[in-house]
């Protein structure tokens, strides 16, 4: 049942997709296959793969399962991308990549950033809880915008610094892409306390945990904890995020901010000048019958 799934996931290894994305597709694959052989009782293979097998599988993760939109249209472009693979090898006809059905709709959410007084209640957070090395992360993504997995994958021989100016090599980014990140006054300051002028040029992981380098999980972990008493939901992508929305805010022109950001798509970077809830909300607040600074037209 594997075979034409394993096959898949060495093509994407091939092409140089992060080991992640091919984690995901594995599994988005074999639970297909799995419903497959329930449904039909019979082996999977992809020339068995029908048009109806692929509606019926896309009703069975909305109504059976009670899939998000979001999580239906993200199986259903493994199975889409898997299918164009498998026309490819020649292992079913062409058409069939075709017949994936319509992606659910649904209102992509804008992304979630920290206005600035949640931004000064973590810090403060991570400035009660005395360590340098908490604070120093939190800082370098905040004026970076490193993906969680650039940070934890950042080396000191990574990092260029001087007493007016810095930058950062991101060796591996989203796609295998390298970038260059220049690093801001509070970014210098975080990476002195790291630990810059001891390990400068070292091929070594700048930040660690008890058992090594230091992981996504245990970035997040760490977040979670200083962020348990601020009412805002705190990730490592919501401090990427912030980092956007603050160049945005500032002025900063949105080519500058992708380059930055490491955004193949300009139209991810464009979600940044959308309004968020928080701005919509201060909008509809002018003009209540009971806003002090409502001005009536007479």
């Amino acid at each position: 049942m594997t075979n034409s799934i394993e096959a898949f996931a060495a093509h994407l290894s091939q092409a140089e997709r992060s080991p992640l994305t091919i984690v995901n597709y594995r599994c988005d694959l074999r639970a297909f296959a799995a419903w497959f052989v329930e449904t039909n009782g019979e082996t999977f293979e992809p020339a068995k793969i029908t048009p109806t097998d692929l509606r019926e599988y896309k009703q069975a993760m909305i109504v059976r399962l009670g899939l998000k939109p979001a999580s239906v249209n993200r199986k259903l472009a493994t199975l889409k991308s898997f299918l164009k693979w498998a026309a490819a090898s020649e292992l079913v006809a062409d058409a069939i990549a075709h017949k994936v059905p319509r992606f659910e709709r649904e209102a992509r959410p804008g992304p979630r950033w920290l206005d600035r007084r949640e931004q000064s209640a973590l810090l403060r957070a991570l400035e009660r809880g005395e360590s340098d090395r908490d604070l120093s992360i939190v800082k370098l993504l905040l004026n970076t915008g490193l993906r969680v997995h650039e940070l934890c994958g950042l080396e000191w021989s990574d990092v260029t610094m001087t007493e007016r100016k810095g930058v950062i090599v991101v060796r591996s980014g989203k796609g295998g892409k390298r970038r260059e990140v220049p690093l801001n006054v509070d970014a210098r300051n975080a990476l002195e306390a790291a630990g810059f002028r001891l390990h400068a040029g070292e091929r070594r992981a700048v930040f660690h945990g008890q058992r090594g380098p230091l992981t996504p999980r245990g970035v997040q972990s760490m977040i979670e904890r200083y962020a348990s008493g601020i009412d805002a939901e705190i990730t490592p992508h919501a401090l990427r995020h912030t980092f956007c929305k603050n160049l945005v805010n500032a002025g900063v022109g949105l080519e500058k901010v992708a380059a930055l950001a490491g955004h193949e798509n300009m139209q991810t970077t464009r979600r940044y000048c959308e309004p968020s809830m928080k701005d919509l909300e201060g909008a509809v607040a002018l003009i209540g019958e009971t806003c002090p600074v409502l001005v009536r037209d007479h």
